[in-house]
């Protein structure tokens, strides 16, 4: 049985016969692809099939259509896909499904869709009149003529770990992320314009009914028990981070019950004895239920709080998981990469209160006393969001600020875009606002496909994904909150999951025990990050930093480290 097809692309769009035969030639030699192609007038396009999946339908060579995802979804339909593509592309939600694909035209135009789960992700750049989609951040450093150069706010914004790309911008100038749900329209003249053809957000919300809730929940425990069908390898080679969650313990729960596949386990625990005991209880408790192949467990101490050995992507890779991925390929055979992300939003947190202060009347929250998501402080969070929503000052789940070791002008700038981005989010309907923002930070996902496809392996995010996403925007915040958190997940596995942990007492957050610890810097900061690092910290910070600091400036130095790798093989 194979596995959905999924695929690293390099494509470039150049008038320059000469340069783009040189291309050609530099990407055929590079042994990176399996196949270089040229589709359309004055393109090249370089493809690399991730192992296990099906091969390419011969249909899909006839319609010029390159797929990255979701081949197997719309194959049957690839004419129908061709010609909404070419006439009316903002109706392509119309179709089913997870697809990312870019469409070649004999007129050399092309058109690249990213899907709305955005699991492959598309980077643009445009220079004159030549035009570069990659699926990989990297291949701009290694094949195009131009030196590559850092963009200052995203690369401080994600050292402090928040996976934001404001405005679309990558981490390196003039690099583009296109945006999950929506396509780019790549003109023969070397003109780029970007639009979205995917909203699940709602106009209004439906009022919530115990049918209706019983609906969603049934629905969600189908699309998930889908989803791992689907995803999963059925021979084994499954890999699942596991932190003991309820998230992460519901997909170990699906997965070795019913949908019955083998599966391995990684976790990262904390350090000290009584802790570790807490959190491997629930652990050892789905290890034996569900007869899992292998556990492997990494304990946080100040040893192993600093990842020092981050997989050579051009790319922040601040996750601990990814950062031990080659470590656990060394010792067993993984295929595929599984894991709870984005399960909070979805299935109703902490982050679910100003969407649920929003769409609750104080008549409703009268009525619903007895039925508060946080016991008594939930009336004053109630009307903290409703007097922010009234000053049209709505909460961004973004960083106030960037920190202290960041340049000047460079925190500016952040303060300056989070001001529009909070009067721009003012200006939305109201309904599943605060999830559509949390939504934007996307960034996971184009990590997580950096760092495993590099490395062979695919990836798979149950609770990240057209259906789920369709799903959690369709249900009312007092479906997923009220009382308690994770009612929704809860509703939906309550006969799959093992009582203790669907229903754990604790929230289990912990690592407050490496607060004020002190770590080693960098010994020197890479020349690149000269534009992001005030002076005074470069190129030598401080011998001695925080945990966030030392984590924000190794994540850096890894990046920029990678870049120069990356461009000396051009």
């Amino acid at each position: 049985m194979s596995l959905p097809p999924l695929a690293n692309l390099f494509a470039i769009y150049d008038p320059d016969p000469g340069a783009l035969a040189a291309l050609e030639r530099a990407l055929r030699a590079s042994g990176e692809f399996r196949r270089v192609s040229r589709p359309a007038p004055a393109w090249v396009v370089a493809t690399s099939p991730l192992p296990g999946g099906n091969g390419a339908d011969p249909k899909v060579a006839d319609g010029a259509v390159e797929f990255v995802e979701g081949q197997d979804l719309v194959c049957e339909r690839l004419e129908e896909l061709c010609q909404v593509t070419d006439r009316a592309p903002e109706r392509l939600a119309r179709l089913p499904g997870d697809f990312g694909f870019v469409r070649f035209r004999p007129d050399g135009s092309a058109t690249a869709v990213r899907s709305c789960g955005g699991l492959v992700p598309f980077y643009l750049t445009r220079s004159r009149e030549r035009i570069a989609l990659a699926t990989r951040l990297g291949d701009f450093a290694r094949y195009l003529e131009d030196e590559p150069r850092i963009d200052p706010l995203p690369n401080a914004v994600w050292a402090m770990g928040w996976p934001l790309f404001p405005d679309d911008r990558s981490f390196l100038t003039n690099v583009s992320v296109l945006p999950r749900g929506s396509f780019a329209l790549l003109g023969s003249s070397g003109r780029t314009t970007t639009h979205r053809y995917w909203d699940p957000r709602p106009t209004r919300l439906e009022l919530p009914t115990p049918a209706r809730a019983a609906e969603h929940a049934q629905r969600l425990r189908s699309l998930l028990v889908t989803k791992l069908e689907r995803d999963l390898d059925p021979t084994g080679g499954n890999l699942l981070t596991l932190s003991g969650g309820v998230d992460s313990s519901s997909l170990a729960a699906l997965a070795g019950g019913a949908v019955g596949r083998r599966f391995s386990t990684w976790s990262l625990l904390p350090e000290p004895d009584e802790m570790f005991r807490r959190e491997f209880f629930y652990i050892d408790l789905l290890a034996r239920r569900f007869n899992i192949e292998r556990t492997w467990i990494a304990r946080l101490g100040r040893e192993t709080a600093i990842e020092r050995s981050a997989p050579p992507v051009v790319f922040h890779v601040p996750h601990p998981a990814l950062c031990a991925l080659p470590r656990v390929l060394a010792e067993a055979d993984v295929r595929v990469l599984f894991g709870g992300e984005f399960a909070d939003e979805v299935c109703g947190s902490v982050f679910t209160i100003p969407d649920w202060a929003q769409a609750t009347t104080l008549p409703d929250l009268v009525r619903g006393l007895r039925r508060l998501p946080f016991g008594r402080r939930a009336p004053l969070r109630w009307a903290k969001h409703r007097l922010l929503a009234l000053a049209r000052r709505p909460v961004l789940p973004f960083p106030r600020d960037l920190p202290q070791f960041v340049r000047p002008d460079v925190r500016q700038e952040y303060r300056a875009w989070a001001v529009g981005r909070r009067r721009a989010a003012a200006s939305q309907p109201p309904a599943h606002r605060h999830l559509a923002l949390r939504a934007e930070m996307d960034g996971f996902v184009a990590m997580n496909w950096e760092v495993a496809s590099a490395l062979g392996v695919r990836r798979s995010f149950p609770f990240f994904n057209r259906e789920v996403l369709e799903l959690a925007f369709e249900c009312h915040p007092s479906e997923l909150v009220g009382p308690g958190t994770k009612k929704l997940l809860r509703a939906a596995l309550v006969d799959d999951v093992p009582h203790e942990n669907l229903f754990r007492p604790d929230k289990g957050h912990w690592g407050n025990y490496l607060r004020g610890v002190q770590f080693e810097s960098p010994a020197r900061l890479p020349d690149a990050l000269g534009s992001v690092v005030r002076p005074e910290w470069f190129p030598q910070p401080p011998h001695l930093l925080d945990l966030l600091n030392a984590r924000a400036l190794g994540v850096l130095t890894g990046f920029a480290t990678a870049l120069v790798a990356r461009r000396r093989l051009h």
